[in-house]
């Protein structure tokens, strides 16, 4: 598992004949866990969907993602006995309390879509308004570009959500 480390010393004192003394150092890490972007961005994902409602939370100590869901066979991914009775599991928020939501479009849009902006905006005013956001990134080449954009900002909401609650994001790849 992918661990930051940072050190820390302290001088450690002696008493002897004379008083106290310098005695030597003694040095400490802290660890930092990681936990995995692909499997927090599908916690927050479920969350956030409102046809299947989910909770999910991170396990601290280990940085593993856990997930109550009927879209998740609880038989292949068991649940901590402690989860409902713990304070110590840190729920996963819901996509509009990371601002991942209107807000990245509206991002994308003054970024990419300046003249276009405000009728962004008004898209989302009346239902359907993300398809016709997306027809309009289509029509225009934007697609990869929208991609990447949402997915770099979404790993940076999530790094800083990580970094809120002492743990590290760890890139695609990593065990879980």
């Amino acid at each position: 598992m992918p661990r930051r480390r940072f050190a820390g010393a302290m001088l450690l004192y002696a008493e002897g004949p004379r008083g106290l003394r310098p005695a030597g150092f003694f040095f400490w890490e802290k660890i930092v866990v990681a936990v995995n972007v692909d499997d927090l961005e599908d916690a927050v994902l479920l969350v956030s969907d409102p046809d299947t409602p989910g909770e999910a939370w991170v396990c601290p100590d280990t940085g593993a993602v856990h997930v109550r869901s009927e879209l998740v066979d609880e038989a292949l991914a068991p649940l901590p006995d402690d989860i409902d009775t713990s304070d110590r599991y840190i729920p996963v928020p819901h996509m509009r309390h990371l601002a991942l939501g209107l807000e990245l479009v509206f991002d994308f849009a003054d970024a990419a879509l300046p003249d276009e902006a405000d009728d962004v905006r008004g898209m989302f005013k009346r239902a359907g308004g993300y398809g016709e956001f997306s027809e309009l990134v289509e029509e225009r080449g934007l697609s990869e570009r929208w991609h990447a954009f949402r997915e770099a900002q979404t790993r940076a909401v999530l790094g800083a959500w990580c970094e809120e609650h002492g743990l590290a994001l760890a890139q695609q790849g990593l065990p879980h």
